[in-house]
């Protein structure tokens, strides 16, 4: 089937050979129900089209200045390297003019360290270079592992410090990590690597010094971390005699102050077992004095008691004697003489005479038994 063509078509139609006659065909095949869906869909795809062209996006953990390389005017600004900072997210750039210069924000590393020990994994984050070459204060030299932590603070800066790209990495980190490790690791002498103080001290002088040069510049240092020192043999043998001999030192010292603290302990555990003896003492001591007063106390009210008892009994006593004195004692002694009485059966007694006795006759009686009267108060 052959394209409908009008009289008025002529070269450069749209029923042309092509893609564009064969769409020209479909078009008017279907008439008005075509046109508005075949708009849509050309307006969709110049959209994507532009929308490709004329956007870029700065990924999470990054952000980004601008460069303009053609000025426009009223749409691009001057040429040259902007100072805005771009965060994460999707921006309009006409292209061809301008474009993002991306910098990670998060911490990167660059090991000093003997090749041969990299992984295609790690490279993302680190990047590697030849060991440290560093020598120390007595002229031995030594082999590093140096581990440098580092951030971008400012894109701006380190794009007009050092440039664009990786090369913030080489000229900030890698030229000047050299010359800084050497001023301040070059003090230690090959002993004071293995002590912990010294060699943390010196990380930190080198994270310092390395900021007094970078963060100026848009970087900074977070962390500098060494490892693995490597010696001549040599002097590997006479820093391991040293340290042994500082160590056996240091031994003597701690078993000498340990010692000390055990003569200081017993010296203490002598004196508490002492001091408890002296306390116990005291106890007994006062157990014996109270125990003395409470039996003294006892013997004191017993005595008070025992004398009351016996004044009482003299006070009965006396109390019965007046009595047996007093009006009708003669009376009440005839009652007790009858009671001695009571138990005989037979008695034979004078009746007569001078020593007769009459028990009927009271007065003779109590005469007889000497008992003489007194007068009633």
């Amino acid at each position: 089937m052959k394209p409908y063509r009008s009289s008025a078509d002529g070269p450069g139609s749209p029923a042309s050979d092509g893609f564009w006659s064969k769409l020209w065909e479909v078009v008017l095949l279907f008439r008005p129900q075509a046109v508005l869906p075949l708009m849509i869909i050309l307006g969709g795809g110049v959209f994507l089209v532009l929308y490709g062209l004329c956007t870029r996006s700065i990924n999470p953990d990054e952000f980004a200045v601008r460069q303009v390389d053609v000025s426009l005017p009223l749409l691009t600004g001057p040429s040259g390297i902007h100072s805005n900072i771009y965060q994460t997210g999707t921006y309009w750039l006409i292209p061809g003019c301008e474009k993002f210069i991306h910098f990670p924000r998060s911490v990167r590393a660059v090991t000093f360290h003997a090749r041969g020990t990299t992984t295609a994994a790690r490279e993302r984050f680190v990047r590697f270079e030849e060991a440290a070459h560093i020598q120390t204060s007595d002229g031995f030299f030594i082999n590093l592992d140096v581990s440098i932590l580092y951030r971008v603070t400012d894109p701006y800066r380190v794009v007009k410090e050092f440039g664009a790209g990786a090369l913030y990495e080489q000229n900030g980190i890698v030229l000047q990590a050299e010359p800084t490790l050497k001023a301040t690791m070059g003090t230690l002498t090959p002993e004071d690597f293995f002590h912990s103080l010294r060699r943390v001290a010196k990380q930190e002088e080198a994270r310092d010094k390395f900021n007094e040069f970078l963060i100026p510049r848009g970087l900074k240092v977070e962390h500098v971390l060494i490892r693995y020192p490597q010696y001549h043999e040599a002097v590997q043998a006479r820093i391991e005699a040293r340290n042994i001999q500082e160590q056996t030192k240091l031994k003597n010292v701690e078993e000498a102050k340990l010692a000390q603290a055990q003569a200081d302990l017993k010296q203490v555990q002598m004196q508490g077992e002492a001091s408890a003896a002296i306390k116990l003492m005291e106890g007994s001591n006062s157990v014996t004095r109270l125990a003395a007063q409470m039996e003294a106390y006892e013997r004191k009210r017993k005595s008070e008691a025992n004398r009351l008892t016996a004044l009482a009994e003299a006070e009965k006593q006396k109390l019965i004697n007046d009595a047996y004195q007093g009006s009708g004692s003669e009376r009440l002694v005839g009652l007790e003489w009858a009671k001695v009485l009571a138990g005989l059966e037979t008695i034979v007694l004078q009746s007569g005479g001078e020593g007769g006795f009459n028990p009927l006759d009271l007065d003779r009686l109590l005469r007889q038994l000497k008992v003489t009267k007194t007068e009633a108060k």
